[in-house]
């Protein structure tokens, strides 16, 4: 039996359909991550790889419905067929003034009805990937016919299921990590860093919940701290004082709003002399840690530690000196230099036999498969600390034994 004529140009338009669509999201998802990048807010997919995920898991669904469009539609009604295709190319049109002159600076929850994103994410990406493969139909030479074969109901159900049940679930799994670094940002008080997330898993996930708190109550919450060490920070540049600890607190006010680069401006300058504060290096050492600058983090962890040891014995000097050598530890543990990391982290054990800081040698010995010396240091901490750290040390143990080369030493020797 003789294939359709019209197959083979079919299977062309199809390939260029999806290059053109791939293009498009492409240039879409460039386009969200510039936004973000200047630290603004673009709704309602805020992150690139949401707006890519949701394009591409749309685009199935747009080229059946605009195939069907062009071999139903375009064959019995024609001026209906003009009229559904101006609408979505004049729509998109609008989409796009929109979405390049409106505001795409962070706002407040309550500027913007986060549930709308919800409906909008699909809305658009189907309203978007259409027209543009109703264009293309347009430029094509070769007609969708009646000839060809129409798709089946489970055909159907699979694009609809991939179109919104995918990124539907996708979405979810990256707030549940944005939730985890909210917390860890919040602990270590990096406001301006929750802030910026929880304002996207309000967008995201609006119903989620952070610390046990609706996520557009902690954003109300962080806005209002934010907005408190932005008025602190105002009245310090109104009566500037020329010392180091002044500018010290001015750079740690900056670093808490996620102002790094501000803060390590105020900062250089104090560097470098006798008199400096080892203070203002360990400040330096955990910007740079965020910023993930690892070889510039240990460096200046390694100049606050010098700075320390110069300072008589006292408790605040050991708590000092600790800090510096975790902060040593964790970026030479980032850099792959595991010898030095170790070093650092029984050299800060030393000094300060902590639950703590038997559970940071654990962690590491995890992740460097020495199964042995991780059992061994997530025990101390159990038995230092049990209400804080019997649960995770179970989990880490029982990481061990599942996942790990070494497991079989854990399980030879057994529960504690």
């Amino acid at each position: 039996m003789r294939n359709p004529p019209d197959q083979p140009s079919q299977t062309t338009r199809r390939t260029v359909s999806f290059m053109t669509a791939i293009g498009l999201t492409c240039l879409v998802g460039w386009w969200v991550q510039s936004v973000r990048a200047r630290g603004g807010l673009t709704l309602p997919y805020v992150r690139p790889d949401v707006i890519v995920i949701n394009f591409l898991c749309m685009l199935p669904l747009a080229i059946l419905v605009s195939e069907w469009i062009f071999r139903v539609l375009k064959q019995r009604s024609f001026h209906l067929f003009l009229i559904l295709q101006s609408v979505f190319i004049v729509g998109t049109g609008g989409i796009v003034v929109l979405a390049l002159t409106g505001d795409q600076t962070s706002v407040t929850l309550s500027d913007y009805d986060a549930w709308e994103s919800f409906v909008l994410r699909p809305a658009l990406a189907f309203w978007i990937m259409a027209s543009a493969l109703l264009a293309i139909g347009n430029l094509s030479r070769s007609a969708v016919t009646a000839q060809t074969s129409r798709p089946g109901t489970l055909v159907w159900l699979l694009v609809w299921t991939t179109a919104l049940v995918v990124p539907a679930f996708y979405t979810q799994s990256r707030v549940d990590e944005m939730v985890t670094r909210i917390n860890d940002y919040l602990g270590s008080g990096r406001m301006g860093d929750a802030r910026q997330l929880t304002r996207e898993v309000c967008v995201l996930s609006p119903w989620e919940k952070i610390g046990g708190n609706p996520a557009g109550d902690v954003a109300r919450d962080l806005d209002r701290d934010c907005f408190g060490i932005e008025q602190s920070l105002a009245l310090m540049k109104r009566r500037p004082v020329h010392s180091e600890e002044y500018t010290y607190h001015e750079a740690r006010l900056l670093t808490m709003l996620g102002q790094r680069a501000a803060a390590i401006r105020l900062l250089e300058p104090w560097t470098g002399k006798n008199s400096t504060s080892p203070l203002t290096y360990q400040l330096l050492g955990n910007i740079f840690q965020q910023q993930e600058s690892w070889a510039d983090s240990e460096r200046q962890y390694r100049q606050a530690l010098k700075a320390w040891q110069k300072l008589p014995h006292s408790e605040q000097q050991q708590e000092g000196i600790v800090t510096a050598l975790k902060g040593m530890a964790f970026s030479e543990r980032k850099r792959g230099n595991y010898a030095e990391a170790e070093a650092a982290y029984l050299s800060a054990l030393s000094l300060a036999p902590t639950a703590d800081q038997h559970f940071l040698l654990a962690q590491f010995y995890e992740d460097t498969q020495q199964t042995g010396k991780a059992r061994d240091h997530a025990h101390q901490a159990m038995a230092l600390d049990a209400s804080r750290y019997d649960s995770s040390g179970k989990k880490l143990i029982a990481s061990l034994q599942q996942q790990h080369f070494g497991c079989l030493n854990v399980w030879r020797q057994g529960s504690p």
